[in-house]
């Protein structure tokens, strides 16, 4: 028998990239403070079945974009390592990111999101305020799936042992972003109480903005600019 030692087996990963992190208890602070004070719907834009979905300020945008592009730029720098052999992104050379819309939303008991996209090159959900009731109903939850509040995001078409889809429970503080493409859904739930998130979508401005100063609510993810 030859021995297996000797073998190099290569192993390629490619598809979407979604990516989770945790955001600190002073910018969701924050967040919930300046979402408050929003006034204009944006309920019309969305394909959320929720009642309230609030659009932030230009000025919002310019303080989310500062205060959080550290949080997103491991992100965009990961999705361009070409010094990985075991995995195939596909994403083109990029520096010049803009926070092109951003929105809270307060999800209610029976509301839901269905499948769909965003606009834009890639999108986010932050958790703001997940009610203990929600854990508790997944808890209870004895269907399959990932049951009340969850969040799912889907890609290709479905194929026998290979998983096409990814489902998140919702965690207050958590960050998660993902190609504006990729299709998701949020699953409702029955719980008299309200679950907090914002959303938002950036665009690759590279081109747009090329020999052009830095827009507002737009940032770079290397120190030089494009």
């Amino acid at each position: 028998m030859k021995n297996i030692s000797k073998l190099n087996h290569k192993y390629l990963h490619f598809g979407p990239v979604v990516a989770g992190t945790t955001v600190s208890s002073d910018h969701i602070k924050q967040l919930l403070e300046r979402g408050a004070k929003a006034t204009q719907d944006h309920a019309q834009q969305l394909a959320g079945h929720l009642e309230i979905q609030k659009k932030f300020t230009i000025e919002d945008h310019v303080w989310f974009s500062e205060n959080f592009k550290h949080y997103f730029i491991p992100y965009f720098k990961k999705l361009q390592d070409a010094r990985d052999p075991e995995f195939m992104y596909g994403v083109k050379s990029f520096n010049r990111i803009l926070l092109h819309e951003l929105w809270i939303n307060y999800m209610k008991k029976n509301e839901y999101n269905p499948t769909h996209t965003h606009g834009g090159s890639f999108s986010f959900v932050l958790f703001l305020d997940v009610p203990d009731q929600i854990h508790q109903e997944i808890k209870n939850f004895k269907g399959t799936g990932i049951g009340p509040g969850g969040l799912t995001f889907s890609y290709g078409e479905e194929q026998k042992n290979i998983i096409t889809a990814h489902a998140i429970i919702p965690v207050t503080g958590e960050l998660w972003m993902f190609p504006a493409s990729m299709k998701h859904m949020v699953h409702p739930f029955r719980s008299d109480s309200t679950r907090i998130s914002v959303s938002g979508n950036f665009f690759v401005t590279d081109h747009l903005n090329s020999g052009q100063p830095i827009q507002a609510g737009e940032f770079t993810i290397n120190e030089q600019e494009a």
